[in-house]
């Protein structure tokens, strides 16, 4: 994720990014407000005056977007919930909460915050239309910003999860039933039911003559189902490692390299033998002070007649920060620190020593093979 999109600034201690794919939906709206919107309804506007006017209306258009997303993760943070960012993308904004709500209210508080939000702006931005009727750019303008925000904050009441209407379904049952999976798999296979009926209506506008419409709805309606399929599957994995810790499932036995071998040596006696992608690099067998770590990649920026006379020490990367976790952390804490810094592996320590390795396949063949006994 981080290395598809671009940090802008931060907002309420929230960092706001924008992913690549914004700039399709970005030159989308410029060409539509551009060439198609504003001459219809401003025909001999100014060229220069209708550049100001379509670039000011699209960038109102993805703030409305953010502070819909804002809305949602100041609530969240009220809640005690942490947000990592916010990412607006191809199909909208995301905020990425770093763990759901433990409280029925706390979800339905987090999820009305955002439609509640739209609402607002939609308002906002009628009283803008009502006050410019004499100023015609930015009169329709406003109007379009009007109804935009209106159906933004209507759409996202629809009962699917994981739009906010799905999210204030899944708290109502959650509530009523006291099952926070149950609720889930209710609200979400309501979500890809609604996912499905746009992605239908989408290919009749397709064969209908409305081709541009039918395609931007059917993608949305997949992005829904897909969305709600994974929000459930992601609830049973979390559920499924609720409880065990990092040292639960690490990798103790750690094959690790000592510093001073060859190149040469390494990949004949460990990346051969082992056929690991990655081993640490410690300063000594049983001391098994961590240095860092050497991966295939690292090996491939040596010529292959260097091998005998470079060291390992020589081209390990040091450990960061990132890639050390505590053992006593939750293992659904290492899955997610993985996730945000793109990483499949996490290193644990005692002081500087090498206690374990603990990998997303680690986790996964744990989850497997407790299920199995289970």
């Amino acid at each position: 994720m981080l290395k598809s999109s671009i940090k802008l600034f931060k907002v309420f201690g929230i960092e706001i990014r924008l992913d690549y794919s914004w700039f399709i939906i970005f030159a989308l709206l410029v060409y539509y407000f551009g060439f198609s919107y504003f001459p219809a309804f401003l025909p001999g506007l100014n060229k220069g005056f209708l550049a100001i006017i379509t670039i000011v209306t699209v960038l109102l258009f993805f703030f409305s977007i953010l502070f819909h997303e804002v809305s949602h993760s100041l609530v969240a943070k009220k809640n005690g919930i942490q947000v990592g960012r916010i990412s607006l993308f191809i199909f909208g904004g995301m905020s990425e909460i770093e763990k759901e709500p433990d409280k029925p209210i706390t979800e339905l508080l987090m999820s009305i915050a955002g439609p509640i939000s739209s609402f607002v702006l939609s308002g906002i931005f009628a009283i803008i239309w009502f006050l410019t009727k004499q100023i015609p750019a930015i009169h329709i303008s406003a109007g379009y910003l009007t109804l935009i925000n209106l159906i933004l904050g209507i759409f996202n009441l629809l009962p699917g999860y994981p739009l906010d209407g799905g999210r204030v379904l899944r708290s109502i049952i959650w509530k009523v039933t006291n099952n926070l999976k149950k609720a889930t798999l209710i609200a979400s296979t309501v979500g890809r039911v609604i996912g499905f009926l746009m992605i239908a209506v989408g290919i009749y506008f397709i064969f209908t003559n409305n081709f541009l419409n039918g395609i931007w709805l059917a993608f949305i309606g997949w992005f829904l189902q897909s969305s709600a399929y994974l929000s459930y599957r992601q609830l049973i994995f979390d559920t499924s490692i609720k409880g065990f810790k990092v040292k639960d499932i690490m990798n103790e036995n750690v094959v690790a390299v000592q510093n001073n071998i060859t190149i040469g040596d390494l990949v004949n006696n460990y990346f051969m033998k082992y056929k690991f992608g990655m081993f640490p690099v410690v300063d000594d067998p049983d001391n098994r002070k961590l240095i860092g770590f050497i991966s295939i990649h690292d090996i491939k920026t040596i010529p292959r007649e260097e091998w005998d006379s470079t060291r390992a020490i020589d081209i390990t990367e040091e450990v960061k920060e990132n890639e050390i976790i505590n053992s006593e952390a939750e293992a659904n804490e290492a899955i997610k620190q993985m996730s945000k810094n793109n990483l499949n592996h996490l290193v644990v320590l005692s002081g500087k020593k090498l206690k374990g390795i603990i990998t997303k396949s680690d986790i996964l063949q744990f989850i497997q093979l407790y299920s199995e006994l289970h």
